[in-house]
């Protein structure tokens, strides 16, 4: 061994030391960001706590070896303490600049939102959004779009309307149509059947004959015919209103209700773009609350399209308190935001979660758990058969060991419910879900169907068997 050894070991642990005590600031800023205004005492027990403090360990022991260098080179100056700090310096630059300009390369714009894949990156820029949704706006003005404002739902489904794509139809009454010439009249002699839900209930990505409800009429047969009052996007709130306004007075023989786990989360919005940055949905939504056990809407009538982004500032629109994704913070800019590398650190992990009472896990239970037993009250006291039902999505299946997010709150409320996940097992996986937005494809909508087949027929015979558990959600 040469006699450079020891101090080329000696200068290989400054500048190893160095490098740690940098990670361990970049450490130790990220862990108070996501501490946010949580007390020690709450934050320091979990993991991010834990690593907060590991990292002021790190940070203290390297930092004193540092400091021990550095006196002894002020005793006894020395070139390479001075070389080793310049190439610290110089790789910390370049790794900073390269990984800016490679950020910035990969951020994208969705609906005013910089994102880079599914991140979205802070702080949101009102302006940007309220632009970008004020010129969709314009736009929707000399649109054949099949939705329109309503002040009580958000937005409903007009009647006699076509989409822009031309993939959907809308009857005279507001119901998804096979045509514009189609109009449903009272079905005294025959069975009427009722759908309220979202767009997997419509059929979006599909023509009115590949939805659910089209196969499942065609497999009834006469006398029943189904009824369509799904709209796209709805969460349960905006579903039991539907129901309540539009599909309660068709006194249906059979009321079905349908819906995806995320639609649970959308009960707990007013802004639905502030829920989910690739929504490109202008309107807002119905909120409720509980008081004393009871259902209260608390934002009626909602705000028009062009109320919602005329503010200067986002603090302007009203029940934001409500909005579950809704952060302040979130929205005010600082001068270290001019960098994206910093944004992106800062996006990475949220602050610590939000312990509002309105917007809580509790919430989103006791809420959601409310509006289906209001749905099935209703229906019950207009002597409409009521059906719960599970529609699984695309990443449910692939997980069939993890209990989906909208069976465990039927579970835990004890609502029966009709679980079809049985028959989409039985199609081809590729020809389940659409490859571009997960609805279901012709042949997923028909597994749907042949699911709630048998269940029909059982409670149209007075035969009450349908509950939680297998494809026919039989006990």
């Amino acid at each position: 061994m040469t006699s450079d050894s020891p101090l080329l070991k000696r200068d290989l642990l400054i500048l190893g030391s160095l490098f740690l005590l940098e990670a361990a600031i970049v450490i130790i800023l990220q862990a108070l960001h996501i501490k946010g205004e949580t007390s020690f005492d709450v934050f320091l027990p979990r993991l991010p706590g834990m690593v907060f403090l590991c990292a002021g360990g790190v940070f203290l022991v390297s930092g004193a070896f540092i400091v021990r260098r550095y006196l002894e080179h002020r005793r006894s100056p020395s070139r390479s303490f001075r070389f080793i700090v310049a190439m610290n310096i110089i790789t910390v630059v370049l790794t900073v600049v390269t990984a800016e300009i490679a950020v910035r390369a990969v951020v994208r714009s969705y609906y005013g939102y910089e994102a880079i894949g599914a991140l979205v990156l802070k702080p949101k820029n009102w302006d940007a959004i309220k632009g970008h949704y004020q010129k969709l706006i314009r736009k929707q003005r000399g649109d054949l779009s099949y939705q329109v404002y309503d002040p009580l739902l958000g937005w409903t489904v007009g009647p006699s309307r076509q989409s822009a794509n031309g993939l959907y139809w809308s009857s005279p009454e507001g119901i998804r149509a096979p045509n514009g010439s189609s109009s449903f009249s009272r079905n005294a002699e025959g069975v009427d059947i009722a759908l309220v839900g979202d767009s997997f209930t419509f059929g979006e990505e599909v023509t009115y004959e590949e939805s659910y409800g089209y196969h499942l009429e065609q497999m009834l047969g006469s006398p029943f015919r189904v009824l369509n009052f799904g709209v796209p996007g709805y969460g349960l709130a905006q579903m039991f209103l539907r129901y309540e306004r539009d599909a309660r007075p068709w006194k249906s023989k059979i009321s079905i209700f349908g819906f995806i786990s995320g639609d649970l989360r959308r009960t707990l919005w007013v802004y639905p773009f502030l829920g989910s940055f690739r929504w490109g949905n202008p309107y807002s939504n119905p909120r409720f609350i509980l008081t004393e056990g009871e259902l209260a809407l608390i934002n009626t009538p909602l705000l028009t399209s062009a109320a919602i982004f005329s503010g200067e500032s986002i603090s302007e629109l009203p029940f934001l308190e409500y909005q579950k994704e809704y952060h302040p913070i979130e929205w005010e800019r600082h001068f270290y935001h001019a960098s994206y590398l910093v944004r992106l650190l800062l996006s990475w992990y949220s602050s610590w979660p939000d312990n509002r009472d309105e917007i809580s896990g509790e919430a989103l239970q006791s809420i959601n758990t409310a509006l289906l037993k209001a749905f099935i009250k209703s229906a019950t006291q207009d002597g409409s058969i009521p059906l719960v039902v599970y529609l699984p999505v695309e990443g449910e299946l692939d997980r069939p060991s993890r209990l989906p997010p909208a069976k465990r709150v039927l579970e835990e409320a004890g609502i029966a419910y009709v679980d079809p996940t049985s028959c989409l097992l039985e199609v081809n996986p590729s020809d389940r879900f659409s490859p571009h937005n997960g609805h279901y494809t012709s042949q997923g909508n028909a597994a749907i169907a042949k699911c709630l087949l048998p269940v029909i027929h059982q409670v149209v015979t007075g035969v009450h068997v349908f509950g939680v558990g297998n494809k026919n959600g039989e006990k």
